[in-house]
């Protein structure tokens, strides 16, 4: 049984009586520096303005309004998805060193902070609490790091108000918080110990990132074809009746576009290589069998790979897409396509798996070819680019058509070329990997040695 001891003068000023608002006290960070309230330190804390989308901007006429999810895990904004509001709203905004708390959200994430580094004066979304803070007691990025170090130590999980499925701390509440406040110059020691560790992990992710980013490069060079190609579009163009007999006139098809054409090794069309969308029945299987469930969240951009294997028994999998260990899955539907929402099928359930109707099911129908190999040319941003061009449908439900797939022209270099392209890809893929896993490492034993400073361990 724990007991904990509870001043009355806390729950004055807490205005809470509750067990669980107190279960994972402040106290414990009290033992090496003196607590003093994050109101006593601060000039400024203010709640910023929803915004529905009747009150949003495109952005060409708008300003970026910071909302929960520009904030990720490690408290760092990104502004990857923004939601725009219009310049002359009324609506507070933001500038420089400004610290950003987020104060309603699922329970587990309220409270995670990040710090404003920008010039323009961005607005701020009624889940995000601006604070202000007196640098002569306090440095914001100090602030930052404490309130994150909170939130992971479950501070504000415990603390906050739970409502319809939302959890949030209030302005008061927030200012009522006590956190440990070393003089300046210990403050500016402690900041510059995770400083340096993210400065580490920045410069490993950009090594990261580079070794990818090289990758398409690589491919137009080792295959020798023309990275100066000229993309033009015409209103009319020619094709010969042979191209059009047997299939529908799919105007994209036809269109001037770069291709991945080899001036070293044989050019041949896709179709002629894979098999676009194959019959598969999933045949001597119960339908109690439980095999992979892949949908299009499960797949990782930046990788290309699946990150996730859900499961799912074959009585469930009407109307979704099927696949065989080792098919290629290629997204096929805007904004999915283009940002190369591709991956080949392993390790699934039982060999077999379903997922989303929006995937293109490709699959090499001649030996010499490696769907590794295929994988590579099918996901180079050139490809992804004059694929994009081909769209039809509505707009919002744009797809690429299976006429302009067959169309593809790709280089099909022997077996073996085709495997050493594939080693050297990957091989640039796990050091890009091992980059980052080291950067993640530097800045989580930066976190456990400022926690240990701070509690005084």
């Amino acid at each position: 049984m724990t007991i904990n001891y509870i001043y009355i003068s806390d729950i004055i000023q807490a205005r809470r009586m509750d067990p669980i608002f107190f279960r994972y006290g402040t106290s414990q960070f009290g033992q090496k520096y003196k607590l003093e309230s994050i109101g006593s330190c601060i000039i400024d804390v203010q709640s910023g303005i929803g915004a529905g989308k009747g009150d949003q901007a495109s952005e060409s006429n708008g300003i970026v309004q910071i909302r929960p999810t520009n904030i990720d895990k490690d408290g760092f904004l990104v502004f990857e998805r923004n939601i725009y509001v219009p310049i002359e709203a009324n609506m507070p905004s933001l500038k420089k060193n400004d610290v950003l708390f987020n104060n309603t959200n699922s329970q587990e994430l309220v409270g995670k902070t990040a710090i404003f580094r920008g010039n323009e004066p961005y607005r701020f979304s009624n889940h995000i609490t601006r604070i202000r803070v007196n640098k002569d007691k306090i440095l914001p990025e100090y602030l930052w790091l404490i309130l994150n170090l909170y939130q992971r130590k479950s501070i504000f999980y415990s603390i906050c108000t739970n409502w319809n499925n939302q959890s949030g701390v209030g302005n008061e509440l927030l200012k009522s918080i006590k956190i440990p406040r070393p003089i300046l110059e210990e403050q500016k020691g402690i900041v510059n110990i995770y400083t340096k560790a993210q400065e580490a992990k920045q410069a490993k992710d950009e090594e990261a990132q580079s070794l990818l980013d090289n990758i398409d490069p690589f491919l137009l060079e080792v295959l020798d074809i023309a990275s100066n190609q000229q993309h033009e579009k015409k209103s009319i163009f020619s094709t010969t009746i042979s191209n059009l007999i047997g299939q529908r006139l799919d105007v994209s098809s036809y269109k001037e576009h770069f291709e991945m054409l080899s001036n070293k090794y044989p050019n041949r069309k896709l179709s002629s290589l894979v098999e676009i969308d194959p019959a598969i029945k999933f045949v001597g299987f119960n339908d109690d069998t439980t095999i992979s469930f892949i949908p299009m969240e499960c797949i990782d951009e930046k990788y290309g790979e699946i990150s996730e294997r859900r499961e799912i028994s074959i009585s469930q999998i009407k109307g979704y897409t099927k696949f065989e260990e080792e098919d290629l899955l290629w997204a096929k539907i805007t904004p999915c396509m283009q940002n190369a929402k591709s991956a080949i099928a392993r390790n699934l359930k039982n060999g077999i798996g379903c997922g989303s109707t929006e995937y293109y099911v490709i699959r090499p129908k001649i030996e010499d070819l490696l769907i590794d190999y295929v994988y590579l040319i099918l996901r180079h941003s050139e490809v992804l680019k004059a694929a994009q061009g081909s769209f039809g449908g509505s707009a919002g439900q744009q797809r690429v058509s299976s006429q302009y797939m067959k169309s593809i022209v790709i280089p099909f270099p022997s077996k073996d070329i085709q495997q050493s392209i594939v080693d050297v890809v990957k091989e640039r893929k796990q050091r890009a990997k091992q980059l980052q896993i080291e950067g993640l490492e530097m800045l989580e034993n930066a976190k456990q040695e400022i926690e240990k400073l701070i509690l005084g361990l």
